[in-house]
């Protein structure tokens, strides 16, 4: 089910505005491995795949997303995507004993602006399948000219506390003596990384990113969370067709 959601979205993501139908159609697409750190206690590093969509109209929109309006400077967009959260808990054993969670599908809508360094985008996203919590994203891009493509960024985030409490919060029911209850408030984070596009040849085009978010104190203080900066990212390639 995960992974043909991730097809779907990754399909969405190629869909043309009806203002550019008449140019002809491209994609450039591919996969990419993932490795992420476990804030949460006991947690084991996650190692996985996601589809890679790269857009060549420079607006780095980060995830599946239809363009509903666009000029040379500025694009809005509607998408779908999955939280970056761990419903898994990084499978940790001593947190085997708490109520399984499910993944969360975000309905997100955005819009990203050039401007003559790089870009700024801002996000705002609502889970509909889990905890239907918000959260909201204000990002900069940098551009800077240089041969690997290199795109340094940095990105607040606003996390709502149904989100919060849904994957750091512990119900009574869950309490133990090493463990206790805990309710989690709505929370900033601060997440910074670097980009990378290398292009292969005409059509094949290697891409990789490498991240750090921290986290705020409604969620560093959960007692199921071990360390409030993780890292993560990924490493693959993308096909233009």
């Amino acid at each position: 089910m995960k992974y043909a959601l991730c097809a779907a979205l990754a399909f969405l993501a190629t869909v043309q505005t009806p203002a550019n139908a008449a140019e002809p159609r491209q994609w450039n697409i591919g996969l990419a491995a993932t490795v992420d750190q476990s804030p949460f206690v006991g947690g084991d590093t996650q190692i996985g795949v996601k589809p890679v969509i790269i857009k060549e109209n420079g607006f780095d929109i980060t995830g599946p997303a239809w363009s509903f309006s666009a000029t040379p400077a500025r694009e809005f967009y509607i998408g779908a995507g999955l939280d970056e959260w761990d419903a898994e808990r990084g499978d940790s054993a001593a947190l085997q004993d708490m109520a399984e969670l499910d993944r969360a599908i975000n309905l997100r809508v955005g819009s990203v602006w050039k401007l003559t360094t790089g870009t700024i985008s801002a996000d705002f996203a609502q889970d509909v399948a889990a905890h239907e919590g918000a959260q909201a994203k204000l990002r900069y891009t940098h551009h800077p000219d240089m041969p690997l493509n290199l795109r340094p960024y940095a990105e607040l985030q606003w996390l709502s506390a149904d989100l919060t409490d849904y994957y750091v919060g512990v119900d009574a029911a869950e309490a133990k003596a090493d463990r206790p209850a805990y309710q989690a408030d709505d929370s900033l984070a601060l997440k910074v990384g670097v980009k990378m596009e290398k292009p292969l040849s005409r059509r094949l085009t290697l891409v990789g990113n490498v991240s750090a978010n921290s986290y705020g104190s409604a969620i560093a203080d959960s007692p199921i969370i071990e360390s409030n900066t993780v890292w993560g990212g990924y490493a693959g390639a993308a096909y233009r067709w």
